[in-house]
């Protein structure tokens, strides 16, 4: 009856990790749908403007949460191998991967973003400075160097394991220098939206790594996290007031809120789909700009030809359903090609090559 209750209690933990990482990934999509082309077909819309307006809200209300929850969900994963795993065991299957996924996927998204840029639709959708974007080789590289990529994660979960890993010893002082570097981001004294993000989200990565069950103790609903819910509530307010934004301590609360509510889903409801992508982030997350670029650009430009915005039903149709149709099909389209890539050779693509045999069956995002 004991190992019934462990193996219960397991699984619930599981359960909601992975239900927090699959909101993570859906969310990622869709903030690359909306505030890059999305938001730029407002101007063109004859109807549905407050719907429109609400989805690009809601990508900017949900910065607090988007990359700070699935930065502290990867530390948290990654805490064994940080702590307790010796650097031959980890250095592999941990850094080198992340390193070696990084940089093929930038040189596939490279490629293939160029590709449908010139040869497809003649236009791009972001105008952001990015590896994707490169003009030249060099450019890429450097941009790459930068974490100025679409995939920019995986640089930052391999470079926030590798200092986390080297100084676990010394975890006040990396929590310490990672509380400035979000400072120093936030207030873009750090040049440049890479080198911003990578210092930005460090901090996150260690309170999963070294501080998770603090964390998910605060999380709880009970009597005794009232104050420190409080303090973190004021401290935001004091940022609020005085224009910090993307403040650390609401990053802090809506982590907080998420793991609670991804709780409670698992315990009320079956949340096996987006548990499933939640066990799946990789693909979904090294793929999806590449099909976001082509059915995005493809469908605007279309739109803009055949003069669609200009009619009522259209536009309010556009407003309401084009980020969530961009969202499903990107994200289905990248499993797609997961599965029927992730077999023999393939499976290189999602994995580092000398790690195949022992992940036969590809890559997950765990």
């Amino acid at each position: 009856m004991n190992d019934t209750r462990i193996e219960h209690t397991r699984t619930e933990h599981i359960a909601w990790i992975n239900t927090l990482k699959g909101a993570c990934i859906l969310l990622v999509v869709l903030y690359h749908t909306v505030l890059p082309g999305f938001e730029g077909t407002v101007k063109y819309l004859s109807a549905g403007w407050i719907p429109a307006e609400i989805w690009v809200q809601f990508n900017t209300v949900l910065s607090p949460l988007r990359m700070p929850a699935f930065f502290f969900v990867s530390g948290l994963l990654a805490t064994n191998g940080i702590i307790n795993r010796p650097w031959k065991q980890v250095f592999t299957s941990r850094i080198t991967n992340l390193f070696y996924l990084y940089i093929l996927w930038g040189f596939i998204q490279w490629w293939s973003i160029l590709g449908i840029s010139t040869e497809i639709t003649g236009q791009r959708i972001s105008q952001n400075l990015n590896a994707a974007y490169a003009g030249s080789l060099i450019e890429f590289l450097k941009l790459t160097f930068m974490a100025m990529s679409t995939s920019w994660y995986l640089y930052g979960l391999g470079l926030y394991f590798l200092c986390a890993k080297l100084f676990r010893q010394y975890k006040l002082v990396l929590m310490a220098a990672a509380i400035l570097l979000n400072y120093l981001a936030v207030e873009k004294i750090i040049p440049y939206w890479g080198p911003q993000s990578l210092a930005q989200y460090f901090l996150f990565f260690l309170l999963g790594a070294f501080w998770s069950q603090t964390m998910l103790r605060l999380s709880e609903w009970r009597r005794e996290n009232y104050t420190p819910w409080a303090i973190l509530a004021a401290l935001a307010g004091i940022h609020a007031i005085f224009g910090l934004d993307k403040s650390l301590f609401m990053c802090i609360l809506a982590v907080l809120f998420s793991i609670a509510a991804c709780r409670w889903l698992n315990q009320h409801f079956s949340m096996r789909y987006i548990n499933w992508i939640g066990r799946n982030t990789l693909q979904i997350y090294v793929i999806h700009r590449i099909f976001i670029e082509f059915f995005g650009m493809s469908a605007i430009l279309f739109a803009q030809r055949h003069h669609l915005f200009e009619q009522a039903w259209f536009s309010f149709l556009w407003a309401c359903f084009y980020p969530l149709a961009i969202v499903g099909l990107c994200s289905l389209c990248s499993v797609a090609i997961w599965s029927l890539t992730n077999r023999g050779l393939g499976q290189s693509l999602f994995v580092f090559p000398t790690l195949m045999k022992r992940a036969p069956g590809g890559a997950s995002s765990g």
